[in-house]
C-alpha cells in the first residue's frame, strides 16, 4: 500500500526531477553577456543567441557550463554556415576564388602587389601564394587574423559547439551558404578589397592591436563595443556595412519564428549581436522578449 507520507515523496522526487529538468539561467548584469535567450510572442519554448569568435586561442575557445546545458536541453543548433556539411565547405572553397581567373597581380600596382606577395610568403610559407592571391582580396585579409594570436594552438568557439553537438547527436545547420557569403564579397569590387588588403599590410602593426583589442572585449562579453570594433575595422568599405553586417542580421531574424518553432541555439559572430541594427535589438522590436543570462 502506498501511503500518504511515500505519496508526498514521490511527488517531490519528480518536482525536484522536473526542476533539473528545466533549469532557470541567471540574469547577466548591466546586459554584458554573449548569450540571449529569446521568448515570447508565439514561441513555446526559448532559443538563444550566443555570440561567438570563428578562431581564437585554443584555451578560450571553451564553452561555458550554461552553454553546454542550452545544448542538452534544445533540439538543434543554427551556426553562420553548417560547418558540419563536408560537401557544403567544399563548395565554399571553390566559391571563395575571384570570377575571371582574376589574380591579385590582375587588379593592384605591381609594386604593392610584390609588398603583399613577400608579406605572406614570409608568414604563411606553408600555403602557396599562387594559391592564395586567386581568393577575394577580402578573403586574404582576413586569413592575417590568425597570424597575431598570441598563441600556438587555436580553435574557435563555433568548432566546440559542432564537436558538443555531434556528442550529444544534435542537428547543426547553417542560417546561411558559403556560397551565399562568397557571393557578398563578389558584389563589393574587387580593386576596392585589394586597396583595403594593401593599407592593412602596410600598417600591420596598429592591424595587430585591433585584434588583441577585438580579444579584450570578447572576453569581457561587451556586445556594444564588439559591435562598434567591428563596424571601426570595416571602416575602409564602410559603404558596404549593409551588404556586409545589417543585411544579414535582417535576414538572420527574418528566419527566426520558422527556425525556432524547435528550441534552438543559434551561435553567430559576436559582432552581429549589438548596436541598433543587431540582432538582439532587431528581435525586441519584433516583440520577442531578450533576456541577457550569465554566460
Amino acid at each position: 500500500m502506498i501511503t500518504f507520507t511515500k505519496t508526498l515523496s514521490l511527488l517531490g522526487l519528480a518536482f525536484l526531477f522536473s526542476c533539473k529538468q528545466k533549469n532557470t539561467f541567471k540574469t547577466a548584469v548591466n546586459q554584458k553577456t554573449l548569450l540571449w535567450e529569446i521568448s515570447g510572442k508565439d514561441l513555446e519554448q526559448p532559443s538563444y543567441f550566443l555570440g561567438t569568435m570563428h578562431l581564437m586561442c585554443a584555451e578560450d575557445a571553451v564553452l561555458s557550463d550554461n552553454v553546454k546545458t542550452i545544448l542538452k536541453q534544445v533540439d538543434q543548433v543554427y551556426l553562420e554556415v553548417d560547418m558540419d556539411n563536408m560537401g557544403e565547405l567544399l563548395e565554399g572553397v571553390t566559391s571563395l576564388q575571384m570570377k575571371d581567373d582574376k589574380t591579385l597581380a590582375d587588379i593592384i600596382p605591381s609594386g604593392d602587389y610584390l609588398r603583399v606577395k613577400t608579406f605572406f610568403e614570409q608568414h604563411q610559407p606553408g600555403m602557396p601564394f599562387s594559391i592564395l592571391e586567386r581568393q577575394q582580396p577580402m578573403m586574404i585579409a582576413s586569413s592575417l587574423y590568425e597570424l597575431f594570436l598570441p598563441c600556438e594552438k587555436k580553435n574557435g568557439i563555433d568548432l566546440r559547439i559542432i564537436d558538443e553537438a555531434s556528442r550529444q547527436k544534435k542537428e547543426t545547420k547553417g542560417l546561411e551558404t558559403m556560397a551565399f557569403q562568397s557571393s557578398i564579397f563578389d558584389s563589393i569590387p574587387y580593386v576596392e578589397q585589394a586597396d583595403e588588403l594593401v593599407k592593412t599590410i602596410d600598417s600591420i602593426g596598429k592591424y595587430q592591436l585591433s585584434v588583441q583589442k577585438m580579444i579584450e572585449v570578447y572576453r569581457s562579453q561587451d556586445i556594444e563595443v564588439l559591435h562598434d570594433l567591428t563596424t571601426q575595422e570595416e571602416a575602409g568599405i564602410k559603404s558596404y556595412l549593409d551588404l556586409i553586417l545589417y543585411d544579414r542580421n535582417k535576414n538572420w531574424v527574418h528566419q527566426f519564428p520558422s527556425i525556432a518553432k524547435r528550441s534552438t541555439l543559434l551561435a553567430v559572430g559576436a559582432g552581429h549581436l549589438g548596436g541598433e541594427r543587431g540582432v538582439i535589438h532587431l528581435l525586441q522590436q519584433q516583440g520577442y522578449s531578450v533576456r541577457p543570462l550569465v554566460k
